[in-house]
């Protein structure tokens, strides 16, 4: 693996450790929803990385369905949110 992958890669998991601990610890729903998209959106990445490294279409594949997946359920839970109503 080349250094620019491997910095790459260090990066992208520390981004998801961070936005993992913002998952957990809140303070609102909103927070918690924002985190959840960025932590897909590392995956994401590191799957992009991956394809990259094997030269593998699977993984681009992947990395496309979670990214779709992700802004269904983005959108579907920012929607309940709003019906909700809760200002926290």
């Amino acid at each position: 693996m080349s250094g620019i992958l491997i910095t790459s890669l260090l990066l992208i998991v520390f981004a998801l450790l961070l936005n993992g601990i913002r998952l957990v610890r809140g303070p609102s729903d909103f927070d918690r929803l924002l985190a959840a998209e960025t932590v897909a959106l590392g995956l994401v990445g590191l799957l992009m990385l991956r394809a990259g490294e094997v030269d593998d279409r699977f993984y681009v594949d992947a990395a496309l369905g979670l990214a779709l997946f992700s802004f269904v359920g983005t959108v579907v839970f920012a929607k309940y949110l709003e019906l909700r109503g809760d200002d926290e």
